[in-house]
């Protein structure tokens, strides 16, 4: 430990979040463009024109699984494995420790000393406890004490990097009081909803016609990027214990052994284990015979042809995946596109239908002495009516619809609006029922927590934006992807 914590005594009962230590998610966990290259055996990768090499790569990929562990506890290398990537997290850090180095930042012992010990899961009886930081940098994370400072030390220096950056961000009187509107000002339509499911049937189209659209609307048909994997699964009941759980973790490691030697196919056939094939799917798809998992596919989407995931640990179970296809996106021909391009045009024309029939309803709605009322009674229409909902709510069976709420948030009390509102599902003619506005009271008391937020949320925005183009600058180059030093 520091020699100067090993003299000063704490005696103050302070509690701070992790966040004084930790760098905001987006840094811990972005993306980094990554290029695998074997160019230069011993180093890592190259930032900023810069050499980095194998020995600095590895300590940042320690301090964030050190950190990972902070944050999440026992499921830190469950998280780790399964759904973030190590090496872009280890490639972020030693981004925004290059930038830190060029600001010329400085972190003294004292500061290391005061947030060490400022660190709750370090405190007795509201006293840093020497006995406790000991247990903790031998058992919890494995790490020497004099080690574990040095990381602190970085982290803190990447905290200065972010308050550099955003220290000059505000929020004004005029600003809080706008976005606390918005979040909690409510609103209330009832509504007529023109679909173009109901119009099909009275849709008709020639192959010419087909043909025509594709060739204007031909990136519409693009198919994105698309994988498909191999995988084994060792699945468990909802009910399986944890020692059933542990033996099988254990067993789907050995089986990874074995597929790094012999391929997933023989060892799944040593193992007598079935391996299935996923066929492809995108990345914003389901994965097929799993589930809607984004997650998993952000995973199996960084790897390469060929690779092999590590151990995925799902609700079902355990799970290896090897990636055996991936296909770049590409604008298919008509031919292949053919049916969708006819079920396109079918609901464009569709939609062109429900929207005229909307505007229909909406002129006899507005027409001098008639009402919405009434003209959904002679038209056999169903008027439907919304909850309360405010700018950033769902709406039920409408969805976010921002446009829609846009203009809703715009009518007056029994005002039906000029224009008909037209969605991807259809067409909406809205009438409002009541504004519910914001409590003046409710404000005054949560203002400053309100305005902490908001604050907050802009500095991230700007810091994310920074970081971002950091990234961009660096130019990565990425000698290690995904080989076992991960």
């Amino acid at each position: 430990m520091l020699r100067l914590l090993r003299k000063k005594k704490i005696a103050k009962k302070i509690y701070y979040g992790l966040a004084v230590i930790i760098i905001p998610a987006f840094v811990i966990w972005g993306s980094a463009s990554v290029i695998r290259q074997k160019q230069d055996p011993h180093a890592a990768g190259i930032i900023f024109g810069q050499t980095v090499s194998f020995d600095d790569y590895r300590d940042a990929l320690r301090s964030w699984k050190i950190q990972m562990k902070i944050q999440f506890g026992e499921k830190a290398d469950q998280l780790a494995s399964s759904f973030f990537n190590p090496n872009q997290a280890a490639w972020d850090r030693l981004i925004l420790l290059h930038e830190a180095r060029k600001r010329r930042i400085k972190i003294k012992d004292e500061e290391v000393v005061t947030t060490l010990t400022q660190m709750p899961f370090l405190q007795k009886n509201g006293h840093f406890d020497p006995q406790m930081y000991d247990l903790f940098s031998k058992y919890s994370i494995g790490e020497p004490a004099r080690s574990f400072e040095e990381q602190l030390r970085e982290n803190l220096s990447m905290a200065k990097v972010y308050d550099q950056v955003t220290e000059r961000v505000s929020v004004s009187e005029d600003e809080i009081k706008k976005e606390y509107i918005k979040a909690n000002e409510q609103t209330r339509v009832k509504y007529v909803f023109f679909a173009p499911g109901a119009e099909k049937d009275k849709v008709t189209t020639t192959e010419d016609e087909a043909k025509a659209y594709f060739e204007k609307t031909k990136e519409k048909f693009k198919v994105p990027p698309q994988i498909n994997a191999t995988y084994i699964a060792l699945e468990l009941k909802e009910e399986a214990s944890e020692q059933e759980k542990s033996a099988a973790s254990d067993q789907m490691k050995r089986a990874l052994s074995l597929a790094k030697q012999r391929g997933l196919g023989k060892a799944a056939s040593e193992l007598k284990m079935e391996a299935k094939e996923t066929g492809l799917f995108g990345l914003e798809d389901p994965v097929p015979t799993l589930g809607w998992m984004p997650q998993l596919a952000i995973m199996l989407f960084d790897l390469s042809s060929g690779d092999l995931s590590k151990v995925v640990e799902l609700k079902r179970g355990y799970y290896i995946f090897r990636i055996k296809e991936k296909r770049d996106a590409y604008v298919p021909d008509y031919k292949e596109a053919k049916d969708k391009v006819k079920e396109a045009l079918v609901l464009e024309k569709a939609k062109d239908l429900s929207r005229q029939k909307a505007e229909d309803f909406l002129a006899k709605a507005k027409a001098p002495g008639a009402s919405f009322e009434q003209a959904a009674q002679l038209g056999n229409l169903e008027i439907k009516e919304t909850p309360l909902f405010s700018r950033e709510a769902y709406i039920p069976e409408i969805g976010m619809a921002q446009e829609l709420k846009d203009i809703a948030f715009k009518l007056e009390r029994d005002q039906v609006a000029d224009n008909v509102m037209t969605l991807d599902q259809g067409s909406y003619v809205l009438k409002s029922l009541e504004t519910v506005p914001f409590d003046q009271d409710k404000f005054k008391k949560e203002k400053d927590e309100f305005s902490k937020q908001l604050l907050e949320q802009k500095r991230n925005k700007i810091f994310n934006d920074f970081f971002s183009d950091l990234k961009k600058k660096a130019n990565l180059v990425d000698y290690v992807g995904d080989s076992p030093a991960n």
